[in-house]
Parts: structure tokens; C-alpha cells; sequence
């Protein structure tokens, strides 16, 4: 089975600021949102965050630091990357904002990952001629 391009793609970033990170510091996690980053009400979406190995707990942050969730359900993705997923099963206006991850690894904290902005648009309507399934 091929990995999935989003974890192709939090791979690379990962990899590509370890390579950049000098040593001690902590790499900077990714993150993404599937099936994308604009969805319509109703709709669910999900956050994956991707760190290096031997992370004990990733953190999805929304919009400033008093908006949390925190997953210790990590898994290993590859032999350099592990990663995990959080869930929002029906997106609603309120769900809209800013999003980004950090891990806790070694007794620290990471630094934050970029920004992934999260667009709730649409009806209902469109959620079904789209083929998303309604939770």
C-alpha cells in the first residue's frame, strides 16, 4: 500500500527542518487538514501533525493558546516520523479559524507549526452534491 500523499508531505517538512534545526533544538512539527482546509458545514475534517520520532504528546492549537486539544495517541509513520490525527466530525462556522500543532518530546515542548487556516463555506446542500457524508 503507497503512503498517502499527506504523509508524503509532512515527511518531507519534517525531514527538510530537521535538516535545518540545529542540534538540541527541537524540529518544527507540519500539519494538514483532510480533504482540505475550506469544507462545509456539516462536514467532517481532519488535522494531522507530524513530528520526529519518540514524541510523547501532539497539541492542536486553534487560533491562541487557550483553545486546545491534546492526542497521546501517537504512532509511528515511518522510521524517522511520527505523527497524529485529531477529528472535528461536523464542521460549523464556529469551527473556522486558525490552526497549528506542536509536540512534547525529551521534556519540552516543540515551537509551533506554520498556520493552517480552516474555511467552513457552503451549505448543507453543497456538503451532499459534494459526496461528503454527514455524521
Amino acid at each position: 500500500m503507497s503512503p498517502h500523499p499527506t504523509t508524503l508531505l509532512g515527511l518531507v517538512l519534517c525531514l527538510a527542518q530537521t535538516i535545518h534545526t540545529q542540534e538540541g533544538a527541537l524540529p518544527r512539527p507540519s500539519i494538514s487538514a483532510e480533504p482540505d482546509t475550506v469544507i462545509p458545514p456539516g462536514s467532517p475534517v481532519t488535522f494531522h501533525c507530524w513530528g520526529p520520532v519518540g514524541v510523547h504528546t501532539f497539541r492542536l492549537e486553534r487560533e491562541n493558546r487557550s483553545q486546545y486539544r491534546d492526542n497521546y495517541d501517537v504512532s509511528l509513520v515511518s522510521p524517522f516520523l511520527s505523527g497524529a490525527t485529531f477529528r472535528i466530525d461536523s464542521v460549523s462556522e464556529d469551527s473556522a479559524g486558525h490552526y497549528r500543532c506542536l509536540y512534547y518530546k525529551a521534556s519540552r515542548w516543540s515551537q509551533h507549526s506554520e498556520q493552517l487556516e480552516l474555511v467552513v463555506k457552503g451549505t448543507v446542500a453543497d456538503t451532499e452534491a459534494s459526496g461528503f457524508d454527514l455524521l
